[in-house]
């Protein structure tokens, strides 16, 4: 079976999927390409699990629960409804929204900053530095690592679907285990996730560490892409800027389209816990399904002209944040992120151009949809 690289757009290949083969067996990996296929998996934690570390063996996994526990992403439940609720706990909504006005004041100033070169790099200008900045104001540690965070956040994104970077996972947790709060001292999410505790459970360190891992790694590359694939698919979409900039309500609607257009998570996997079938395929115990999250965004029997960006579409039924229990917690912020970015380019920036990404510039994944660097070109209204 083909499956094109990461430096290949896959989206003619899931229509061609769609339509041909919406489930299909290549060795023991069952590729899924169908909306309604991939809601029903991921709805369904009983026969589809997320709790891959049963997988790996012995060994493997004890040598990663030396440092932290698994990520809530990976765990199914009673131990994913306990972890889950306890991290809510901590990441409220009046929380995130108490950030608006910060996030809005590094957008604006990152925005501004990009008055000083012609062609420059949107990525590293403004679609990374502003999520980066925000998750570590918000896990109290300092921005002067934000190298650091980068570097870490690269090796695991890449790492995925290729099996865990337990080096670099090491390493984060070491450096999170010493930014625990326990007495309470500060007021930063990290110290929050110290205090909270649901029925006399609170969380331990190694949890603590494994959540601002995935915190740092899922906000940080989930919002960086969002916001790269939204200025991309704007400029490429005839009318939709000057929309923007003339009606800034239409803003929220163009984030929900490119969540849908060119979702951040491309693909997200599960394995059967028994034998199954689904759409007519035979599923074994232990089988690993591969759901292609960007191609269900894109199914036409769900989103009429799925291949056409519109931001006017009534359909937000996407799943770009994921369905069932491991709905993105992240996602009210990553929203809030990228609405508030496009809202203050918008205001600042009458209009640009872009260097349209070779396949070289994508990310090397074949998971995260996004891009390393993205040249633009902006028109300020106020030189």
């Amino acid at each position: 079976m083909y499956i094109p690289d990461y430096t290949e757009e896959p989206f003619e290949w899931y229509k061609k999927m769609r339509n041909e083969s919406p489930v299909a067996r290549s060795g023991n990996t069952i590729h899924v390409f169908r909306y309604k296929d991939i809601t029903s998996v991921l709805s369904n934690y009983r026969i589809f699990s997320s709790q891959f570390r049963d997988l790996l063996g012995g060994e493997m996994a004890e040598m990663m629960n030396q440092k932290t526990t698994p990520s809530i992403l990976i765990l199914d439940p009673p131990v994913h409804t306990t972890l889950r609720n306890l991290v809510s706990d901590a990441f409220t909504p009046a929380t995130i929204e108490s950030y608006r006005e910060r996030v809005r004041k590094i957008a604006s100033r990152l925005i501004k900053n990009m008055k000083n070169n012609e062609w420059q790099d949107a990525v590293t200008g403004l679609s990374y530095l502003l999520p980066i900045t925000v998750i570590s104001e918000m896990l109290g540690v300092p921005q002067s690592d934000s190298d650091l965070f980068r570097d870490w956040s690269d090796k695991l994104a890449t790492s995925l679907g290729r099996g865990p970077d337990i080096e670099t996972q090491f390493e984060m947790a070491d450096y999170f285990y010493g930014k625990i709060d326990r007495e309470g001292k500060k007021n930063n999410l990290i110290s929050r996730l110290s205090r909270v505790e649901i029925d006399g459970r609170k969380l331990t360190d190694r949890e603590i560490a494994g959540f601002a891992i995935l915190l740092l790694v899922a906000g940080n590359e989930t919002t960086t892409n969002l916001i790269t694939n939204a200025l991309l698919s704007v400029y490429e979409s005839r009318g939709v800027y000057s929309e923007m900039v003339d009606n800034p309500d239409i803003i929220p609607s163009v984030v929900e389209e490119t969540l849908r257009y060119r979702s951040p998570v491309q693909s997200t996997r599960r394995y059967a816990k028994v034998d199954t079938e689904l759409n007519g395929i035979e599923i074994l115990k232990d089988d690993i399904l591969c759901l292609y999250i960007g191609s269900a965004n894109r199914d036409e029997s769900i989103f009429p002209d799925g291949e056409i960006f519109n931001p006017h579409r009534e359909a937000k039924r996407h799943i770009a944040f994921g369905q069932g229990i491991h709905f993105c917690l992240g996602a009210p912020l990553a929203r809030m992120e990228a609405q508030i970015a496009l809202e203050e380019f918008s205001r600042e920036i009458i209009s640009y151009d872009v260097k349209i990404p070779s396949p070289r510039d994508r990310l090397d994944s074949d998971i995260m949809y996004g891009f390393r660097k993205m040249l633009i070109k902006p028109e300020f209204r106020n030189m």
